[in-house]
C-alpha cells in the first residue's frame, strides 16, 4: 500500500512534507474494441482464434488487448457480462475487467464516505480518501491535491495557512 511516509507518531502540530503528501490518481486505460470481420473474398486467411475461449473466429469479431475474441465472448473475467465496444474496461493478465469489478476487487474505498475512489485520492497511511470528503479541522474547507497540511493526532488534517 502506497502513503505518506512519516515517521509515526507525529506529534501534535508536526507539518508533513510537501514531498510526503502522496496524491494518486487511477485513469481508465485508453483500451478500445472494434469491431471487424474476416469476410474478405478470395486468398488464404490465417485462422483467428479467440483470446477467450480458444475457437476460431468466423465472421465478425472484436479486437481488443492485443487479440481477437467472439463479440459474446468479450466479457469481464470476473462477473462475465459482456463488455461492449466503446465501453471503458481495465486489462488483468491479458483479460478484461469491467469498471465495477476493478473497483470492487482493486479500488481504494473512502474511509470517510466508504463510496470506491476513482481519479485522484489522498493516502495517509493505510487509509484512502477522497479529497472532497476531508475537511480541515480548523476551517472546515475541503482539502485539494495542491494544499499545504498538517496531520494533527494522525487524524485531523489541518491547512498550514489555519494554524
Amino acid at each position: 500500500s502506497s502513503g505518506i511516509n512519516a515517521e509515526w507518531p507525529l506529534r501534535p502540530g508536526e507539518q508533513m512534507q510537501p514531498e510526503e503528501l502522496e496524491v494518486e490518481e487511477l485513469d481508465l486505460e485508453d483500451f478500445s474494441c472494434v469491431v471487424d470481420s474476416d469476410d474478405e473474398a478470395g486468398g488464404t486467411q490465417d485462422v483467428d482464434i479467440c483470446g477467450m475461449c480458444d475457437a476460431i473466429i468466423e465472421g465478425q469479431y472484436l479486437t481488443a488487448l492485443d487479440s481477437k475474441f467472439h463479440p459474446d465472448c468479450f466479457a469481464c473475467v470476473n462477473c462475465k457480462s459482456k463488455i461492449e465496444p466503446g465501453q471503458d474496461f481495465y486489462e488483468r493478465n491479458d483479460k478484461p475487467l469491467c469498471v465495477d469489478c476493478y473497483y470492487l476487487l482493486y479500488g481504494y474505498k473512502c474511509k470517510v464516505c466508504e463510496e470506491y475512489i476513482k481519479g485522484q485520492r489522498l493516502v495517509w497511511g493505510d487509509d484512502a480518501f477522497h479529497f472532497q470528503c476531508v475537511k480541515c479541522t480548523s476551517c472546515s474547507e475541503a482539502l485539494c491535491e495542491t494544499d499545504d497540511l498538517k496531520v494533527i493526532n494522525k487524524k485531523d488534517f489541518v491547512h498550514v495557512k489555519c494554524c
